[in-house]
């Protein structure tokens, strides 16, 4: 279900409790090269992983409040200049808490430079009962850069038993590196409509994941990679298709059990820094 103005009116003023910036040095190593990190966030030191591309760098985002909370407004801002290599994650899911008044937001914008690789994969929000969630994701990228980013969500309660969530809005934009729009994608949905198995909205399955692959030097390339790892089987419907304006390719996967949708994402992450990279992301700790 989508509409004109499906976000909270204040989402646009959120602030930026976190801002990383990221440079390649002249041995082709990605660093970090400034970071403004406030409460609620903590930001991991740089990780140089095994497995990964040379001085490709992997950095944590952690939560010191335990979650999002009513009346949070969150930002966070990454840019990788030209030439670097980044992927930046969670240590675990994000809890999204019941909220008795008000709703929550989440804005996050990425910037990719030149030849830049950015991978933004959090793991998936946890919606609780009567909780309120306004995302935002803005990915700007030079037409040379790749950015992966997900955005993916499953309710605390799978089998419906209790309360569901109130709802949740989301708002994706791809950007050129002038901030010219080239594909959009925005929905809104309550708990309700999500846990009742209606066709045409969730059906059976109740938790949703979206993979986004910038890449516009060859985005009929990246369809094919995603496509050649849609999954088999009834657990996780997916299916994958082209961007508007050469942007790019993306994923979208509907499941019921959530260590599927996890193994879906990972896949297809995979094969896509495989493809980009040359190297298969190694397994990581949580």
């Amino acid at each position: 279900m989508t509409g004109d103005r499906i976000l909270p009116d204040d989402l646009d003023a959120v602030p930026r409790q976190v801002a990383l910036a990221f440079r390649r040095d002249p041995s082709g190593r990605t660093y970090l090269l400034r970071q403004h990190a406030a409460y609620p966030f903590h930001v991991g030191r740089a990780l140089y992983l095994p497995g990964d591309p040379g001085g490709f760098c992997t950095t944590y985002l952690q939560s010191c409040s335990g979650g999002i909370f009513q009346r949070d407004r969150l930002g966070i801002a990454v840019h990788a200049e030209a030439g670097a290599g980044v992927h930046v994650t969670t240590s675990a899911s994000t809890v999204v808490h019941s909220m008795e008044d008000g709703d929550a937001a989440q804005s996050i914008v990425l910037d990719a430079g030149e030849d830049a690789v950015l991978e933004y994969l959090p793991d998936p929000q946890i919606l609780f009962p009567r909780s309120r969630l306004a995302n935002r994701l803005v990915i700007r990228a030079h037409p040379s850069a790749t950015v992966v980013a997900c955005d993916s969500f499953l309710p605390h309660d799978p089998a419906a038993a209790g309360e569901p969530f109130d709802w949740l809005r989301s708002d994706t934009r791809v950007e050129d590196e002038s901030g010219a729009l080239l594909a959009a994608d925005r929905f809104a949905v309550t708990g309700a409509d999500a846990m009742a198995a209606r066709v045409g909205i969730h059906g059976a399955y109740r938790m949703q994941a979206t993979l986004l692959v910038v890449h516009r030097r060859d985005p009929d390339a990246m369809l094919a990679v995603l496509r050649g790892v849609l999954p088999d089987g009834d657990t996780v419907y997916a299916g994958a298709s082209l961007l508007p304006n050469g942007a790019g390719a993306w994923l979208r996967a509907l499941s019921s059990d959530a260590v599927a949708l996890r193994a879906t994402l990972r896949d297809a992450w995979a094969a896509v820094r495989s493809a980009t990279t040359g190297h298969a992301p190694g397994p990581r700790r949580k």
